[in-house]
């Protein structure tokens, strides 16, 4: 049997969720039925190795020049048309309005946008970027075959509020996590202090300096819990809060840990999640957090549709401030774990599993190619 060559197209294919969400189809696929292969803006990303031994293919392609784009879409028209695929899944918010059209210059009968974000990532404003997102929204919805998006919010900002996609709700190694479930935990925690854990790269977006905000309430009123913040990013950023911490003398409040392989473990290990993003598409660290049954407070700055819906959810306004913030982690940290039966059946019918995802795209794939 003929394999559906399927070509996905996200940027760097280096460390980030939405990259490893893009690698659970790899991963999980039927590779006898399945030829998938990535493009990447960097020559050897964190993933290339991985592709590779899982049969994949990583295409180098260089990035785009904003005032002449023509040498990027002759390379990208080119890897589509020599290569054969039968399907382009593109995952470039509104840049997939030129390589949607790439892929219906070179013959590829299955076209798929998808959208990450409800919001611009490249967080440029004015008439230029608006006309620009005119004009690739338009692009998009004529050329593409299928559209999907990680949430009716996504969807809606790339698409249009009148337009048809199909929500695929994003998705962790749940195993990992319910398996974490009653285990005792490997991270230790300072006597008679509960963790606080927020997971996710250094970023404005991620808005961590709001929990030095947080941190600061936790030592005014005395309440013996620490905020722990797991991942890297933006160096500039990280530096700003290691000063705000140190200023404001909060080095038992809070820790910022870094790049950690033992996000489970964390995750037992605390008494409540947070998450005060100014914006997300359809946060990851969230789905983790409720598949280890912990009680979680975050932003309502975002789709409820990761809520497992079984009441261990809190969503709060930014504006609400660090104080009302601060009581309601207080609030929450004296909250038992979820029942593992009720985790369990909220992602059987949510498909929050990477195996439910990997079968909904594979299923897409195939749609696609006929």
């Amino acid at each position: 049997m003929e394999k559906t060559k399927v070509l996905i197209i996200a940027g760097t294919m280096h460390v980030g969720g939405q990259e490893n969400q893009l690698m659970h189809i790899l991963r999980h696929a039927d590779h006898e039925r399945f030829q998938i292969d990535y493009t990447s803006k960097i020559a050897d990303p964190y993933y290339r190795k991985e592709i590779e031994e899982l049969g994949g293919h990583l295409i180098f392609i260089s990035e785009m020049n904003r005032y002449w784009p023509f040498p990027y879409i002759h390379q990208l028209y080119r890897i589509m048309k020599d290569g054969k695929y039968d399907v382009v899944h593109s995952n470039e918010l509104f840049h997939s309005g030129i390589i949607m059209a790439c892929a219906a210059a070179a013959k590829v009968k299955g076209r798929i946008a998808h959208s990450h974000n409800q919001h611009d990532i490249g967080g440029e404003k004015g008439l230029a970027r608006k006309l620009y997102h005119v004009v690739m929204r338009m692009m998009i919805n004529h050329f593409a075959t299928i559209r999907v998006a990680c949430s009716s919010l996504a969807g809606q900002f790339l698409f249009g509020r009148n337009k048809d996609f199909r929500v695929v709700d994003n998705s962790v190694n749940t195993k990992v996590y319910l398996s974490h479930y009653y285990d005792k935990s490997v991270v230790e925690c300072r006597e008679g202090w509960d963790n606080v854990l927020n997971v996710g790269r250094i970023d404005e977006v991620k808005n961590q300096l709001f929990l030095v905000d947080i941190a600061e309430e936790f030592k005014r009123k005395g309440m013996p819990i620490r905020i722990l913040i797991a991942g890297d990013g933006d160096q500039k950023l990280k530096k700003r809060i290691k000063e705000r911490i140190e200023e404001k003398d909060l080095q038992e409040y809070m820790i910022l840990l870094g790049t950690r392989n033992d996000i489970p473990d964390l995750l037992r290990s605390a008494k409540v999640f947070v998450l005060p993003s100014l914006f997300e598409g359809m946060p990851l660290a969230a789905i983790e957090a409720q598949a280890s049954g912990l009680p979680c407070l975050v932003a309502d700055t975002f789709s409820h549709e990761v809520d497992f819906g079984i009441g261990y959810v809190t969503w709060l306004k930014l504006e609400e401030g660090a104080s009302v913030w601060a009581d309601v982690i207080m609030q929450l940290a004296g909250k038992p774990r979820a029942d593992l039966q009720d985790v369990e059946q909220a992602i059987r019918e949510h498909h929050f599993d990477v195996n439910d995802y990997a079968e909904i795209f594979c299923r897409l794939y195939e749609e696609a190619a006929l």
